[in-house]
């Protein structure tokens, strides 16, 4: 049986699942602060809980039409927020380990294949590396040494595959004159 809340709720519900303005403003208005106070809590961060709580109801909008008559607007609302929030804890994470990684990697010292058939990367070629632009660095950090594909590195930077492609050969280049021609030799 439904909850008083939850009856008040339906015609707010249905008003939103069709589609009404107004009615998404309602909730808006209702539930923001009770939101951002969630995100906030957890991560601790003022802009990153405003921004989160921007996508939770930016995705409210745009699944609208899957809300569920069933159950307050309230909880599919917070649902909405706990998925929000465990994907980012997700990235964070995952950046945080590739930052670690990065960083590590850059402080290799010699030119040797190990066991593995992996390089260490010249303190030449990591000087060279540490002078290109950020997103370039990045591009070729990801390309280089982490063995993504440039389709994957496209998705992920949300650039297109021409201009990973265009990174990559330029930032190659930029390590060849830069000292390491003997690492990545002039193809041709």
């Amino acid at each position: 049986m439904k909850n008083l809340s939850q009856a008040a709720d339906l015609p707010k519900l249905i008003s939103l699942k069709e589609g009404d303005h107004a009615a998404f403003l309602d909730v808006y208005n209702l539930l923001h602060i009770k939101i951002f106070r969630f995100f906030f809590k957890r991560v601790l961060l003022h802009d990153t809980a405003k921004d989160l709580t921007q996508q939770c109801f930016i995705r409210l909008w745009q699944y609208r039409h899957t809300l569920s008559e069933e159950h307050s607007m309230e909880k599919q609302v917070f649902i909405i927020a706990r998925n929000l929030l465990i994907n980012h804890i997700k990235k964070e994470t995952t950046r945080k380990r590739l930052q670690l990684l990065h960083s590590q990697t850059l402080g290799k010292e010699m030119v040797q294949p190990s066991t593995a058939g992996h390089f260490e990367v010249s303190s030449e070629v990591s000087a060279a590396i540490d002078t290109l632009p950020p997103i370039r660095k990045k591009v070729i950090m990801l390309k280089a040494f982490y063995g993504c594909s440039n389709k994957e590195i496209a998705a992920q930077m949300s650039i297109s595959i021409k201009t990973v492609e265009d990174h990559v050969s330029k930032a190659f280049r930029h390590i060849r004159q830069a000292g390491g021609e003997k690492l990545f030799p002039q193809q041709g």
